[in-house]
């Protein structure tokens, strides 16, 4: 039998996931979990380390332990009209999906105060003393403290997903006769193939409005919305990782470079006049469209840098407590994304 040792590559690691609110592998209740396609990953579990203040003598330390646990991570993903997006949107807005009366295509959500609790399986594949093995890390009661989607040039639309959970686990298992031996679920479903968003040719609106609706003479070179949620782990006597997960005010931010135009920004800023903002991503499968209803811009900034380069300023938006309809209905976010899907 050879002794050489294979290394594992990180095409063995797959995340997995399932809204679920279990706090532990005990109160999971899905059966199914859907493979989550990241382009990278930084879920970790830890725990702090305390050292001993003992005074001994002879200068030495008497000891040490692991204490308090935190688990934690963030995913890159690609952007698209696809169920799995539309779930870490539903994570972001801390809100559910409300569908249209008529058409069964359109769905809305704006932020809300519900919190949209999932779960997180990692798992590292490699052959270990000739015995394939799966290695998972779980981590249980996840919420998305920030998510951010990027658009820029011709790169392709990028969505990136930060989490804190309430708890996290390891196991393994033995993998050669069942691939899936020591998951969480009975059953683990391909994510649904999709056109993956790109600036150039899926971001068909980015416009901002002025106070009375009229459209701003602003063009983008690139921009980012960012959903913050201030989640918090809440430490407690007797929980090994947090005792609970608390939350904060949401924060929605549109920031970005624009062409310079004209000084409409500056204006807006400098006479404390609100705006609002609109971002349209269509794919084959649907379109996404993002409300930013009612926001302040931060200090713009355009300065020439050099000879030979475009003159341009940097935007942000912060955004505050507005309104936006859907079905007859008037919704107060701060924002909020509507979802049409292509039949």
């Amino acid at each position: 039998m050879s002794t050489i040792k294979s290394f594992t590559d990180t095409s063995a690691v797959s995340l997995a996931y399932a809204l679920d609110g279990a706090a532990n592998a005990s109160e999971v209740t899905a059966t199914a979990l859907t493979y989550l396609p990241f382009t990278q990953e930084g879920f970790q579990l830890s725990k702090d380390s305390q050292m001993s203040a003992a005074i001994r003598g002879d200068r030495r330390q008497s000891g040490s332990k692991n204490t308090k646990g935190t688990a934690s991570g963030s995913a890159g993903l690609e952007f698209g009209v696809t169920p799995f997006i539309s779930d870490m949107l539903q994570a972001a807005m801390m809100s559910e999906w409300v569908t249209h009366a008529i058409d069964v295509n359109q769905s809305f959500i704006a932020d809300g105060e519900t919190k949209q609790f999932f779960l997180i399986e990692k798992r590292v594949r490699n052959v270990v003393n000739g015995t394939l093995t799966n290695f998972f890390e779980r981590y249980y009661g996840n919420l998305a403290n920030e998510v951010s989607i990027e658009m820029g040039g011709s790169d392709l639309v990028s969505m990136s997903v930060n989490t804190m959970a309430v708890f996290g686990d390891i196991t393994k298992a033995a993998a050669d006769i069942d691939a899936d031996a020591g998951g969480l679920a009975t059953t683990y479903a391909a994510p649904q193939d999709y056109e993956i968003a790109d600036a150039s040719n899926n971001v068909k609106k980015a416009t901002l409005y002025d106070a009375a609706g009229v459209a701003l003479p602003v063009t983008f070179s690139t921009i980012t919305l960012s959903i913050t949620n201030n989640v918090r782990e809440q430490e407690a006597v007797g929980s090994e990782f947090a005792g609970g997960m608390g939350m904060g005010k949401v924060n929605a931010q549109v920031s970005g470079t624009i062409y310079y135009y004209d000084d409409s920004i500056l204006d807006a800023h400098l006479l404390n006049k609100y705006v609002s903002a609109e971002i349209v991503i269509e794919t084959a499968e649907g379109e996404f469209t993002i409300y930013l209803p009612k926001a302040k811009a931060e200090a713009p900034n355009a300065n020439a840098g050099g000879e030979n380069q475009d003159y341009t300023q940097t935007l942000t938006l912060n955004g505050e407590a507005g309104e936006v309809g859907f079905d007859g209905t008037q919704y107060a976010c701060v924002v909020a994304i509507k979802r049409v899907l292509k039949p």
